[in-house]
């Protein structure tokens, strides 16, 4: 049988030439791709997406945390992504504790709260970089740094600190130092990457459990054959992300900002949710009291403009309102919330015309 027709032919894990070769240069992406992170090319955890990688940080350090604790304790925000909410649901089905962070009305985190909420039983904080829905963005390194001084003061290696930052190495510095945290999530489908991949970083010394079992791929914590192509896509987006990181955030911080003064002068009565100081460039949640956002939605489309009631990837959220919204205290504006979202490829005239036809749909 020729080599090409060998299934295993692109098996990094293959010991034979062509294998050997695949495993290099596997082993290239994971270098660049650590030299984004700020860490060495052994803490970098390749998985298949976001949520696979959320779920080994969340339930591998829960899984690791047994060792130490007799009920392991988790906190995560009051805003986090399903998978970081899912998966922290799972510690407390397995034998572990829950708490929610709270935030204020532009939904950053509580700093004060958040320190009442840490216990000696406190394994992990899940937080996210910046919230996918309302786009605000979270002081990671200020709670990094107090999660440091935790571990310093009681001369243990935990809690540790776990942030989701998918939403935003076009936008923002994600190194692992900078935002002092442990364990860093990126997905590729959000960085124009291909679907189906993206990684876990650790720092240095940080253990984890495996959640998959079989093969004793990725250094014994993640088992399965790696998929070469996908890996080069997603190390490809994240290097380009990187690169136009800071042109590409001041255009559409402008093109942002248009937008919503069009909206907001030709109708007072809306509410732009979120932090008008923190926040990511390509992100504008809108709440439009007493209409329900479902129908504001099918009217949109119609004309052409894509929208959202809540995150992309929470479905329940979208049947039943926006628990971020909620969790903010506007629980009587949870149905009544649209999520719009630009990006690389979003013209200024599109923008505008996008605007227009917002504003002119609330007209009719």
């Amino acid at each position: 049988m020729g080599k090409y027709w060998s299934e295993d032919f692109y098996n990094s894990s293959a010991i034979y030439q062509e294998g050997l070769k695949v495993k290099k240069d596997v082993e290239d992406f994971r270098s660049r791709v650590a030299k984004i992170i700020g860490v060495g090319s052994k803490e970098i955890v390749f998985t298949a997406g976001g949520t696979e990688s959320i779920n080994l940080a969340i339930l591998g350090a829960f899984e690791e945390s047994l060792k130490t604790f007799k009920k392991p304790h988790i906190i995560v925000s009051a805003i986090e992504h399903p998978a970081v909410v899912a998966a922290a649901e799972e510690v407390v089905r397995r034998g572990g504790e829950l708490s929610g962070a709270p935030v204020n009305e532009e939904g950053v985190i509580s700093l004060p709260a958040f320190k009442k909420l840490l216990k000696k039983s406190t394994f992990l904080i899940s937080i996210g970089l910046a919230n996918s829905e309302i786009g605000t963005i979270q002081p990671i390194a200020k709670i990094g740094r107090l999660v440091k001084e935790l571990r310093k003061e009681r001369e243990s290696s935990y809690p540790l600190l776990h942030t989701d930052a998918s939403p935003c190495p076009s936008y923002l510095d994600i190194k692992l130092e900078t935002l002092n945290s442990d364990l860093l999530t990126v997905d590729s489908s959000k960085i124009y990457g291909p679907k189906s991949a993206g990684i876990l970083a650790l720092r240095k010394g940080v253990k984890i459990h495996p959640i998959i079992f079989g093969g004793g791929q990725e250094k014994g914590r993640r088992a399965g054959t790696l998929n070469p192509a996908l890996i080069a896509g997603f190390t490809s987006a994240l290097e380009a992300a990187i690169r136009d990181k800071e042109s590409e955030a001041k255009r559409l911080e402008i093109l942002r900002q248009r937008f919503i003064n069009h909206c907001v002068k030709r109708l007072p009565s809306i509410i732009v949710n979120g932090s008008s100081e923190s926040h990511l460039p390509n992100i504008i949640s809108i709440s439009v009291p007493g209409i329900l956002g479902e129908f504001l939605l099918l009217r949109l489309e119609k004309r052409g403009v894509l929208v959202s009631v809540g995150s992309a990837c929470s479905v329940d959220a979208q049947e039943s309102g926006s628990p971020v919204i909620k969790a903010l205290g506007k629980d009587d504006l949870k149905e009544s919330t649209l999520r719009f979202s630009f990006g690389r490829f979003t013209t200024e005239d599109e923008l505008r015309r996008a605007a227009e036809i917002f504003v002119s749909t609330l007209n009719l």
